[in-house]
């Protein structure tokens, strides 16, 4: 979910970051499987060059590599309601020793 204005901090960014980021390895292909419960979507990140549509009763793929650290935005890029300009997508992609960790460190919580 969009973090709210009031809970940003300095150097965040509105209308962009999330509470749970999308932390992914770096120099690895990623496949991302993509539905959605409710009506149509789009899983856009323009700087990945990754564009999914998430459509109720179907799953859609697609696949990216990344090759540098970093944050990567994007949001839903298909009109799908009252909330659309709300949904925002944050992918941090990590080293994967650091991605080991993090799910090490998930699996505990």
């Amino acid at each position: 979910y969009m973090v709210p204005e009031s809970d940003l901090e300095k150097g965040m960014f509105r209308l962009l970051e999330v509470d749970n980021r999308v932390v992914l390895p770096m120099q690895a292909q990623v496949r991302i499987l993509v539905t959605a419960a409710d009506v149509l979507h789009s899983w856009t990140v323009p700087s990945l060059g990754v564009k999914v549509d998430a459509t109720p009763g179907r799953i859609n793929q697609t696949s990216f590599f990344m090759n540098r650290p970093g944050l990567f935005y994007g949001q839903c890029s298909e009109i799908c309601g009252a909330n659309h300009s709300f949904m925002p997508i944050t992918i941090e992609s990590v080293k994967t020793k650091t991605f080991i960790d993090w799910i090490q460190k998930m699996s505990e919580a």
